[in-house]
């Protein structure tokens, strides 16, 4: 599916694990086991009485670290309830929806050229059949709507977390193509800072506000009876600044009409920002409980070890 050729075989969907824009891993837990192995690995390549008494300890800290960072997921999407939109508290929050184009927003996968708000993609060459060569990989995302039943929430992802299940690939010759993304129309888990705001003017607010004015324009008899003021068929200048005031103004008051102007963004306080492209977290909060309690074995299996090396 490279963007100049059709799709050399056709897409197949897969559970993919952890995608983020700053972090890239095949599976929970799947980086963290390397290290564990190349622990152990420093210990029986290095046969010595006290390389125990170092690798041990390292272990030991390093599970710990692990544990908390699993457990801590963990904990954040089974210990806080779900909220509708309308009715979201201030602060942090779990939300689920429907994904929706932002006005003014548009992103289109890079292989696939499907309409979607996130995608990663990865570029493999084959060598043979035991090794593979990373090519060329990378994360983009526009801000988007996240939409139920109640209401509308404008979602900044740039700095969330991705869990994404839908993936699809292609190969031509020895090359492989994939990419993984959240579509518009997808399913969407979300856990981040909420904020409601009638008041703001941002850029986000410009963005509706070209759409409100893009939608008069698409009907022009109406658009100048509007605002073509001296009936001359001309927009001047000075019209053309009252037909954006008017368009910013019906955008700002749909914000307020809709109780605000809802986002999602990263929290200041350093918590969990999740994007997950699925409504049930079910799943997800059970491979965190899973990975988290292997981080804590392996931290009382060293620390078993380790008092056993000591005596």
């Amino acid at each position: 599916m490279p963007e100049s050729t059709q799709p050399a075989a056709a897409p197949k969907d897969h559970r993919s694990g952890l995608r983020s824009t700053a972090r890239f891993t095949r599976a929970a837990g799947y980086k963290d086991h390397l290290v564990y192995l190349a622990l152990i690995g420093i210990g029986i390549f290095f046969p010595n009485t006290g390389i125990w008494l170092v690798v041990l300890p390292l272990l030991m800290m390093t599970s710990f670290v692990f544990w908390i960072r699993y457990y801590r997921r963990w904990r954040a999407i089974e210990d806080l309830p779900a909220s509708r939109i309308a009715s979201a508290a201030q602060g942090y929050a779990e939300l689920t929806g429907t994904v929706a184009n932002a006005p003014g927003y548009e992103l289109l996968g890079k292989y696939t050229r499907a309409p979607c708000v996130w995608y990663h993609y990865e570029t493999i060459e084959v060598i043979d059949s035991k090794n593979r060569k990373l090519i060329d990989s990378g994360s983009h995302s526009v801000p988007f709507i996240l939409r139920d039943d109640t209401g509308e929430c404008l979602v900044h992802p740039g700095k969330a977390e991705v869990i994404c299940s839908t993936a699809e690939w292609a190969s031509k010759g020895n090359m492989r193509y994939h990419e993984w993304s959240i579509r518009v129309g997808d399913p969407l888990y979300a856990l981040g800072y909420f904020l409601t705001d009638a008041t703001k003017i941002s850029g986000d607010l410009d963005k509706k506000s070209n759409a409100v004015l893009q939608s008069w324009l698409a009907d022009p008899k109406a658009f100048f009876t509007r605002f073509d003021a001296n009936r001359d068929g001309k927009m001047t200048a000075a019209e053309l600044a009252g037909a954006r005031d008017a368009a910013r103004s019906a955008a700002t008051q749909q914000f307020i009409n809709s109780g605000g102007l809802n986002t999602l963004t990263a929290p200041p306080d350093g918590r969990l920002f999740y994007l997950v492209n699925t409504k049930n977290q079910d799943p997800v909060a059970a491979t965190y409980a899973r990975v988290s309690k292997e981080h804590l074995w392996v931290f009382f299996i060293s620390l078993t070890f380790l008092a056993w090396n000591l005596r």
